[in-house]
């Protein structure tokens, strides 16, 4: 019915971008005779988004490749006395794959990368994948703002990671505070939606529905379907004395799991053409009531374990070019664990393709070249980086057994202005080759490293 209702839709008004900044071109009923005339002030969403996806791993190791085709729509209603609503929906099809549902025959890995397109849980389904993704009220009081029901949510690590064909969504309460200087942003969610997903999860069956590793003793983890949390709380603080510092400081409440608290700090120096880019970075983690589970083969984080990172960046920028250097380190008291369901952490050193959940007793270090020419139309990223990872025998340290490897990443975005404003195209490559390749076993290998990951997207949204 949904998926029935946005094709017929989409064929009337054109093609819809759901956003968590929703656009009121019309603030209140003043002037409106109708109802009808009140509710065409509104917000029509748009978007259809094309996706190509190849893996291209070592030697006779399967290669994968898909591509996507969805479209959505939502509406946003104008204000009135501060109340507002609104509903968005995406589908998606499958428009060609090559091996995505074949496991490799030489170790038996499945994909990885490109069946996130799609619902990964339901892998012979390619023409029905459609979900209802916002549906919320909101009310405004000067410079507050609350919002209950489905939406998008934007922080360091519970956040919408759109870099497939549909973003995470999540249910519950925020609220918003928007001062001169101060940021203030609190909120606690009961369910979850997530990319390579069709379905809505309740907090506590989120944990797991991606694949979950190994947990200490080196076995696969045991926590999915087992996990018991009411919902996650988020309260997050942003400062910004000056247009060149800032700090942020967040806290993540996952209820009778974890809580994991991050900072950040951000300041340029110089006045001349160039100037300095610096950033310092930190997180804290420890377990709350024996982690999800009293049985540990069952908790989601060690009863007793904590994790600790610190993060920097040091750099040049003139505005269009940017140049930057940047390191994490999480030591080894314990791994660094953050469902990977809701959202992807973003620290300086993160790159496409990669993620440092799971790990502890790591080292990453990347250097990044950044620039947006032609009035920000075009924009390039290149960056090279190492990270050194604990043996991939080490469960306690390295949950999905991932080698040390190479990173490499580069990306092309260009952004259309005038007849064609709206269309957006990307294109994105990515290799990581470990640091001993001889030494890997092909099960560590497969969609690991020594690969390639090659990706192009069109979008086009009013």
């Amino acid at each position: 019915m949904l998926r029935t209702l946005l094709i017929v839709m989409v064929i009337a008004f054109g093609s819809f971008q759901s956003t968590a900044e929703v656009i009121v071109p019309d603030t209140s009923a003043a002037g409106k005779k109708t109802l009808k005339e009140f509710l065409m002030g509104g917000k029509l969403d748009i978007h259809t988004r094309t996706f190509w996806m190849s893996t291209i791993n070592r030697g006779e190791l399967l290669d994968y490749s898909t591509a996507a085709f969805g479209a959505g729509l939502g509406y946003h209603t104008p204000e009135w006395k501060g109340f507002q609503a609104g509903f968005s929906g995406f589908f998606t099809f499958q428009l060609y794959e090559h091996n995505l549902r074949l496991a490799d025959p030489t170790t038996g890995g499945v994909n990885r990368y490109e069946v996130l397109l799609y619902d990964m849980n339901d892998l012979d389904n390619t023409n029905d994948l459609d979900r209802l993704e916002d549906l919320y009220l909101a009310y405004r009081y000067k410079n507050l703002r609350a919002v209950f029901g489905r939406q998008t949510v934007n922080s360091p690590l519970l956040n919408e990671q759109d870099n497939r064909m549909r973003p995470n969504h999540f249910s519950g309460l925020s609220v918003y505070y928007t001062g001169d200087e101060w940021e203030l942003t609190g909120g606690w969610y009961t369910h979850a939606t997530m990319r390579g997903t069709v379905d809505w999860y309740s907090i506590e069956s989120s944990f797991g529905v991606y694949p979950f590793g190994r947990n200490p003793m080196g076995v696969p983890s045991q926590y999915r379907d087992n996990i018991s949390s009411k919902g996650i709380g988020l309260l997050g603080v942003k400062w910004k004395p000056l247009s060149t510092a800032s700090l942020q400081v967040w806290n993540y409440s996952a209820e009778n799991v974890f809580n994991l608290t991050f900072a950040q700090a951000d300041a340029n120096f110089g006045k001349g053409l160039w100037f300095a880019v610096t950033g310092l970075q930190g997180f804290y983690q420890l377990p709350v009531h024996n982690g999800g589970n009293s049985d540990l083969m069952k908790s989601y984080i060690g009863h007793g374990e904590t994790s600790l990172g610190v993060g920097a960046r040091v750099g040049l920028s003139n505005g269009k070019h940017t140049l930057t250097t940047n390191m994490l380190r999480v030591d080894a008291r314990g791994r660094f664990l953050f469902p990977r369901e809701w959202g992807r952490e973003i620290f300086y050193a993160s790159l496409p393709r990669e993620r440092f959940e799971g790990s502890g007793d790591l080292w990453a270090l990347n250097l990044r070249y950044e620039q947006r020419l032609m009035q920000e139309k075009l924009t390039t990223m290149f960056a090279v980086g190492t990270v050194r990872m604990p043996s991939v025998s080490d469960f306690v340290h390295n949950k999905y057994g991932v080698p040390s490897y190479y990173h490499v990443a580069a990306s092309v975005g260009y952004h259309f202005h005038g007849y064609l404003e709206g269309l957006e195209l990307m294109f994105l490559a990515v290799n990581k080759t470990a640091h001993n390749p001889g030494d890997v076993e092909d099960i560590y290998r497969i969609n690991r490293v020594d690969m390639w990951n090659l990706n192009a997207v069109i979008n086009y949204h009013f």
